[in-house]
């Protein structure tokens, strides 16, 4: 069962779509290098709202992908973003194991 999270939170400039779907395809790359007990999920939630949402069997797992994932991602998208992205972690107090 995941034990720890990142809630990750963007705000796109108007008229990024395609930008901000090869954002997202970014990250997804960079979980493939991460343990397979790792879950990853991008969503949008508004025209301009985008977020993420990791969870992790351990907080080595997640300090790993902090380091080479999201926040690092976002400096190298820094003209898509509105404002700058936020990073929360979290801790898991439940989950349901997908199938």
């Amino acid at each position: 069962m995941p034990k720890v999270a990142v809630i990750a939170r963007f705000e796109a400039k108007p008229n990024t779509d395609a930008e901000m779907a090869a954002f997202f395809k970014s990250g997804l790359a960079v979980l493939a290098t991460q343990p397979v007990s790792t879950g990853w999920f991008a969503f949008r939630t508004g025209p301009t709202s985008y977020g993420a949402f990791a969870v992790f069997a351990n907080e080595a797992d997640r300090e790993a992908l902090l380091s080479s994932g999201g926040p690092k991602l976002s400096k190298e998208f820094a003209g898509l973003f509105a404002r700058p992205p936020t990073f929360e972690k979290a801790d898991v107090l439940q989950a349901r194991p997908s199938v």
